[in-house]
């Protein structure tokens, strides 16, 4: 969970699929299915079931299913146990917790 906790503003349910663009602001969780494009200045939540795949620009991220493609965190990124990061990944701070599993290619820090 990430330090800041704002009010869930949204959330895909688990089973549920969306393909697509997608930008908001304060907390969202995802527990589908997502394939596509994410941007936010605030928080993306990829619960236990969630899988985003394509592209995330998220402020904060953490990730407790799977997340692929090109993945950018601009301040935190925080990979669960159970969290899958493939693909591409730029991010700020890279918190990863024991048992969260990195496929990609990775920078992390300052530009």
């Amino acid at each position: 969970m990430a330090d800041k906790e704002l009010p869930l503003a949204a959330l895909l349910g688990k089973g549920a699929r969306y393909s697509g663009e997608m930008s908001f602001d304060g907390r969202v969780r995802v527990d589908g299915t997502f394939t596509g494009r994410i941007f936010t200045e605030d928080v993306l939540e990829i619960g236990e079931s969630g899988v985003v795949d394509g592209q995330i620009d998220a402020a904060t991220l953490v990730v407790a299913g799977v997340a692929s493609g090109d993945v950018r965190a601009r301040d935190r990124l925080i990979l669960q146990p159970t969290g899958r990061l493939k693909g591409k990944v730029d991010a700020l701070v890279l918190e990863v917790r024991p048992g969260g599993r990195i496929d990609a290619h990775v920078r992390c820090g300052e530009p």
